[in-house]
C-alpha cells in the first residue's frame, strides 16, 4: 500500500519530499490500519497534499513555497491518528486534532524529522499554518506570509474534505445509514445560516442533517478561486448534495433552495478565477 502513496505524489520540486512521505508513512503504519476512520485519514492526507500542489501551481508560488506548501498538507492532520486511537472519533470539541498535530512536531520535537535544515526558517510558518487550519475563522492581523499558507492549506483541506464526504461511507463519517439521514431534519439555524452563505458554527449544529450541510457550506470559507474551479471539475459538491434525500415534504423544498444556491455560487466564483492573482 506504501508504494501506491508514494508512485502517485504529485511532482512537488524538492527531492526530500518523497523521504517526507516515507517517514510520514511509517508513523502511520504504527496504527491498525484495517481500521476505517484510520484508513480514511491516510487517504486524507495525500490527496490534501495533491490539492496543496494544485493550489501551489494556481497560485503561481515559487519552488520553495511550493514545496512548503506540500509538506504542510502532509503533516496538517498528523494528530487525527492520535485522537481515532484514544477516542475512535473526529469530535475536535473533546480534543482538537490541530493541536494535537502542533503538540506532536514542535514541542516534542517531530519536524525535525520531516523538515530539512535548509528551511528552518520555514517553522514558524509551518506551525501556525497547521494550528490555524482547524480553527473555525483565521484570526486578524496575520504576517502575510503565514496567511498566505493557512488560507492555502485550509482550502486544500476542504477540497479534499468534499471528495470524502462524496465517495465514503456515511457510517463511517456520521456514524448513520444515508436511509436513516433522509429521516431526520434540518434545523431552522442550519438552513438559516447557510441561506445567508455562512460557516455553520459546529456548537450550534442540531442534528445530522445539520452536520451534512456544514460540509457544503465549506464553501463559504473558501479563499482561492482556483478552490471553485477544482470543485467543479471534480463534481464532487453534486454528489454530497445528492446523499441527503429528506422525507419530509419541507426539507425536500429547502434542500432544493440550498441545493441550488450551491451550484450558483460555484458558478459564479469560478468566474472570478481567470482574473485572480495572489495578492487578492
Amino acid at each position: 500500500m506504501n508504494s501506491d502513496y508514494l508512485s502517485s505524489l504529485p511532482p512537488v520540486p524538492e527531492p526530500d519530499f518523497r523521504k517526507n512521505a516515507e517517514t510520514f508513512l511509517a508513523f502511520a503504519s504504527g496504527f491498525d490500519l484495517t481500521d476505517p476512520k484510520i484508513d480514511l485519514k491516510l487517504r486524507h492526507t495525500f490527496h490534501v497534499v495533491d490539492a496543496c500542489f494544485y493550489l501551489s501551481r494556481a497560485l503561481k508560488l515559487p519552488d520553495e513555497e511550493c514545496y512548503i506548501a506540500c509538506l504542510i498538507g502532509l503533516l496538517h492532520d498528523i494528530g487525527r491518528f492520535e485522537q481515532l486511537t484514544r477516542f475512535h472519533s473526529f469530535d475536535d470539541s473533546i480534543i482538537p486534532h490541530a493541536k494535537l498535530s502542533v503538540e506532536f512536531l514542535f514541542p516534542d520535537g517531530h519536524i525535525r524529522d520531516y523538515l530539512p535544515p535548509k528551511y528552518e526558517v520555514w517553522e514558524p510558518v509551518i506551525e501556525a499554518a497547521i494550528e490555524y487550519h482547524g480553527v473555525f475563522q483565521i484570526p486578524d492581523g496575520l504576517p502575510e506570509n503565514i496567511l498566505l499558507f493557512a488560507r492555502l492549506i485550509r482550502d486544500a483541506d476542504k477540497l479534499d474534505n468534499f471528495r470524502v464526504k462524496a465517495t465514503d461511507s456515511m457510517e463511517t463519517m456520521l456514524d448513520v445509514t444515508e436511509a436513516d439521514l433522509a429521516r431526520e431534519t434540518l434545523s431552522d439555524y442550519a438552513y438559516d445560516t447557510f441561506m445567508k452563505k455562512e460557516p455553520l458554527i459546529n456548537a450550534l449544529r442540531e442534528t445530522r442533517p445539520d452536520m451534512w450541510l456544514s460540509y457544503v457550506a465549506y464553501l463559504f470559507d473558501l479563499n482561492f478561486p482556483a478552490s471553485f474551479v477544482w470543485i467543479r471539475e471534480n463534481g464532487y459538491i453534486e454528489k454530497i448534495l445528492r446523499r441527503y434525500a429528506p422525507e419530509n415534504p419541507e426539507d425536500q423544498k429547502r434542500w432544493q433552495r440550498i441545493s441550488d444556491l450551491t451550484r450558483n455560487y460555484i458558478h459564479e466564483s469560478c468566474g472570478l478565477y481567470e482574473n485572480f492573482s495572489v495578492q487578492s
